[in-house]
């Protein structure tokens, strides 16, 4: 969003500069009495000029050492014809190896200052020296924890959205690289770049991610899930359509794969657009590895994902409608098992999955420390308790704990959530229409995973529609597409 379209704060913003006195006298205004304000005083040779910045976004040192002690030292016999021409010549004899630029109204100087630069103003002058002085306060690169890889490398995103754009410099030495800066945020004015290689992305694509980064109506952008939902197609999505990592490689893949990656500073993830739904099931490593386990892995995920999204329900299904499907012997070893249990085997996965998802969301929200043993000792003593109560069977354990296991195979965490809810779904489908519910429901699914599109590509590309020269890395883990081939699917308007 363009700061320029912002509305007036105060009478003064948009007035020409005329006095120092004036500059100080709108910095309190728009401030306040804020602590971190620092408007001082500084000597430059025989003129008096006004230094402002703010202390928690400056380095201070930096400051007295690199701005305030060279000018200070400026000969006093070295004259300027005007304030204006003193600017400019500071600019280039004394900052020269400073990020610095001159501007015009008040308005742009509190902006500047909220973002880390330090204003010199002079009596006079209808410019304001502007100076880059950020205090790097970030927290340093270190492994993901999201998306953990066994053999690749180790280093992961941070909040500093400079990080997170030389991590991705470092590894696509690129000239055609492009890094487009934008405001979004009507209040907290949040930076965004959006990445992309200049030529693989296609123009359409580009000019709607421009589009809905400028003409956003969104108050702050604290993290890129907020920005998340700017970026999701119109309606009702029951997937994830924008694909979101914390890892350098995995997006470096996807930028030259032809699609375009957006960093939000203040968040370890950045989010690539255009996803399809086969992006979820990938993982860097996949290409770190002989290509045939890499292939078997992945066919794992594929498997995992089906069955956590269909084992319950199908349980539910053929123990209550279609006894008939399963073999004696297990039918007989179900049914001693169930012998004495005094809910229906519907009420019985739901108890289950409700208690792992407490336990689930317990475990994440307690300190580092314990969490995690609260998770294993909660699931194996209530599941042991609740199987020699008689309230549940076994077998409705063994099914649950396998279904939440394999939730976990998926690589992004954000497309598992949505797995775990569309499985309650398909669990009261089963309940009520049994085999019928869990095939009808799968056909509303799949019928929305065709019409689904992410900024105009078919979800389910490079299956649907299939060409068997687009399979190159879909199930088959064999080469990372070049540049120009894309993802491999057909865009449509």
């Amino acid at each position: 969003m363009n700061r320029s379209n912002q509305p007036s704060q105060n009478g003064m913003d948009n007035q020409p500069i005329r006095s120092i006195e004036q500059i100080r006298a709108y910095l309190t205004d728009v401030f306040g009495n804020t602590d971190d304000l620092a408007v001082v005083s500084v000597g430059i040779g025989e003129d008096i000029g006004l230094l402002c910045y703010l202390e928690t976004m400056t380095s201070v040192p930096f400051i007295m050492d690199h701005i305030v002690k060279p000018l200070s030292h400026r000969n006093k016999g070295e004259h300027e014809s005007s304030s204006e021409s003193l600017l400019q010549g500071l600019m280039v004899q004394y900052f020269g190896g400073l990020s610095c630029e001159l501007i015009g109204d008040l308005k742009e100087l509190a902006h500047k200052m909220a973002a880390g630069y330090a204003g010199l103003a002079l009596d006079g002058a209808s410019s304001i020296l502007m100076l880059d002085v950020k205090k790097m306060d970030n927290r340093s690169v270190a492994e993901p924890t999201s998306q953990a890889v066994v053999r690749g490398p180790k280093d992961g995103f941070t909040e500093s959205a400079d990080t997170n754009m030389s991590l991705i410099r470092r590894r696509l030495i690129n000239e055609k690289l492009r890094f487009e800066k934008y405001i979004v945020g009507a209040k907290s004015f949040t930076p965004v770049y959006l990445t992309y290689l200049e030529g693989g992305v296609e123009s359409k694509v580009l000019d709607r991610i421009r589009k809905r980064l400028q003409q956003n109506e969104m108050s702050s952008v604290m993290d890129s899930g907020n920005l998340e939902e700017l970026l999701r197609p119109k309606g009702f999505s029951l997937f994830p359509t924008v694909y979101s990592s914390e890892r350098p490689d995995a997006v470096c893949c996807s930028i030259m794969e032809a699609k375009a990656a957006i960093i939000v500073n203040g968040s370890p993830f950045v989010l690539v657009v255009p996803a399809v739904m086969n992006d979820f099931f990938k993982s860097p490593e996949d290409h770190y590895q002989w290509f045939a386990f890499g292939t078997f892995t992945r066919l794992l995920r594929y498997l995992a994902f089906f069955f956590s999204l269909l084992a319950p329900a199908i349980y539910i299904a053929i123990t209550t409608f279609h006894a008939e499907l399963i073999p004696t012997v297990l039918l007989t070893s179900i049914v001693a098992q169930r012998e004495g249990i005094p809910f229906p085997a519907v009420i019985e996965i739901l108890l289950m999955e409700i208690t792992f998802e407490i336990l689930r969301e317990a475990g994440t929200r307690m300190p580092r420390v314990v969490g995690q043993t609260i998770s294993i000792v909660g699931a194996l003593v209530l599941g042991e308790a609740a199987v020699q109560a008689g309230i549940v069977s076994s077998i409705n354990v063994i099914v649950v704990s396998l279904t939440a296991i394999s939730g976990f195979a998926v690589p992004i965490y954000s497309f598992g959530t949505n797995v775990r809810l569309l499985r309650f779904g398909f669990i009261f489908l089963a309940g009520l229409l049994g085999l019928y519910g869990v095939i009808l429901g799968s056909a509303f699914l799949l019928i929305h995973m065709v019409r689904l599109q992410s900024f105009g590509v078919v979800y389910l590309s490079p299956f649907v529609p299939f060409r068997a020269s687009n399979q190159k890395d879909a199930i088959m883990v064999l080469q990372t597409p070049l540049p120009d081939e894309g993802i491999g699917g057909e865009r449509h308007e």
